[in-house]
C-alpha cells in the first residue's frame, strides 16, 4: 500500500487540522507525516482502517480514529516455521480527541488464502507519544519497536514448543471466551463460544501447541462467523470485529493471556 492508497482507506490520517470542537490546547498530529517518516526509515504500509462515522458524527470523516499497520524493516529466517509472520508497529490516532497517538508493537501473520492478513499479538508493548514531543518520541518509539522484534519471535517460538493437553486447550479457549465476549466471573462460558474459538480454519492451525491454539482463537475471535447466545439466550452470529478499540483490546488481552500460559507451562 502506498500513500495514495492509504489516503483512500484512512483519509483522517491526512487531516491538517483537528476537529473544530477540540480545545485550543490540543496539539494535532498529522498521522501521514509519521507514516512518511517511518517509510523513510524502511517501514512499509501493510494495512489500514478507519472508524466509520455514525449518524451523530456524520461529516467528521476527516477526524475519525484510524489505525495503520507498518511492517518493520527487519527479517528473521526462523519465522518461516512459524507461518510467515513479521514484526509490525500499529499506529493509532485521531483528530477528535477520541484517541491518543500510540504505537503498538506486535506480530502479523500473512495468511496465503485470499492474501488476508490476520493480526495477532497486536500489542506486546504500547508506546505512547506526547503531542508536544512528537518528533523526539516517535524516533525513540521506532527504535524501541525494532529492538523489541527479536523478543517477539523468541516468545512465538517458545509457544510453538509448548504442547497443550485436550483439557488445557479447552481451558485456554474458556479463558479467552471471557475476554472476547465479556463473560463475568460468576457466569459460565457457553460451549458454543469454546467451540467457535477453537474452530480449525486451516490445516496448519490444527496442532495443539500453544502457538497454534493461540492463532486459532485469535482469528476466530476477530473474524467471527459462528453463533453464540445473546443476553436473551437467542443464538446470534458473531460478526467480524471492526471497531479499532475493541479489536486492539481483544488482541492485547489475548496476547497477555498467552504470556500467562507460557509462563505457567515453562
Amino acid at each position: 500500500m502506498d500513500l495514495q492508497e492509504l489516503q483512500v482507506v484512512a483519509p483522517a490520517a491526512f487531516s491538517d487540522t483537528p476537529a473544530p470542537h477540540v480545545s485550543d490546547r490540543y496539539q494535532h498530529v498529522r498521522t501521514a507525516d509519521i507514516v512518511e517518516q517511518m517509510m523513510n526509515d524502511g517501514f512499509t504500509i501493510k494495512s489500514a482502517s478507519q472508524q466509520k462515522t455514525q449518524k451523530r458524527t456524520a461529516g467528521n470523516e476527516a477526524f475519525q480514529k484510524h489505525r495503520i499497520t507498518m511492517r518493520m524493516p527487519t527479517d528473521n529466517g526462523d519465522t518461516r516455521k512459524l507461518g510467515s509472520i513479521f514484526p509490525t508497529v500499529n499506529i493509532v490516532n485521531s483528530g477528535n480527541w477520541s484517541s491518543t497517538f500510540i504505537m503498538a508493537v506486535g506480530l502479523y501473520r500473512l495468511v496465503c488464502e485470499n492474501g488476508m492478513i490476520a493480526p495477532f499479538g497486536a500489542a506486546n508493548e504500547t508506546i505512547k507519544i506526547r503531542h508536544d514531543r512528537i518528533n523526539e518520541d516517535t524516533q525513540a518509539g521506532i527504535q524501541r519497536a525494532i529492538d523489541a522484534a527479536p523478543g517477539l519471535f523468541g516468545f512465538a517460538d517458545m509457544c510453538q514448543g509448548t504442547e497443550l493437553g485436550t483439557d488445557e486447550v479447552r481451558q485456554f479457549a474458556n479463558e479467552a471466551a471471557r475476554l472476547r465476549f465479556g463473560v463475568q466471573p460468576e457466569e459460565s462460558v457457553d460451549e458454543s463460544m469454546i467451540q467457535g474459538l477453537l474452530r480449525v480454519r486451516r490445516y496448519d492451525d490444527a496442532p495443539s501447541d500453544l502457538w497454534s491454539v493461540f492463532n486459532r482463537v485469535q482469528e476466530n475471535g476477530t473474524r467471527g462467523g459462528f453463533k453464540v447466545p445473546d443476553a436473551n439466550n437467542r443464538m446470534r452470529r458473531v460478526r467480524e470485529r471492526r471497531n479499532i478499540v475493541a479489536d486492539t483490546d481483544w488482541n492485547q488481552g489475548l496476547w497477555g493471556l498467552t504470556q500467562d500460559w507460557a509462563s505457567r507451562l515453562n
